[in-house]
């Protein structure tokens, strides 16, 4: 019993504080905003005018504005706007500026940052129990 005592003191040392967790979601909410921007843009490219793509935009719009939120109310509003403008030319130069390569960065985020909206507090825990 003695030696369980002096291991769990020091696995929580070890957990990431609640600061530096909330900073890693906000840097994730700046990056999904800028997927979100990415995916009005096929959504206004997919669909003919109408009905259909304006709400399909709106949506992705939604998203984004969500997701710019959450990254600005847990650090700053121009710490966000600069992560989301670097990821967004991150994304860019990885697709060589050409929505037909949306495949190149759709695994990294499509279904991370589709969780991350529904989810956020899943994340902050998965980063408050990463070592």
């Amino acid at each position: 019993m003695a030696a369980l005592a002096l291991v769990l003191p020091v696995a929580a040392a070890s957990a990431m504080d609640l600061r530096e967790a909330k900073d890693y979601v906000a840097l994730e909410h700046a990056r999904c905003s800028s997927w979100f921007l990415i995916m009005r843009e096929v959504a206004s490219r997919s669909f003919p005018p109408g009905l259909d793509r304006n709400m399909a935009m709106a949506q992705q719009q939604e998203l984004a504005d969500i997701a710019f939120k959450r990254a600005a109310e847990a650090t700053t509003r121009e710490l966000a706007l600069e992560r989301s403008k670097a990821a967004m030319q991150e994304m860019m130069d990885r697709m060589q500026r050409k929505l037909e390569n949306l495949p190149a960065i759709a695994d990294d985020y499509a279904f991370s940052c589709k969780a991350l909206i529904d989810e956020p507090q899943s994340r902050l825990q998965y980063w408050l129990d990463r070592k």
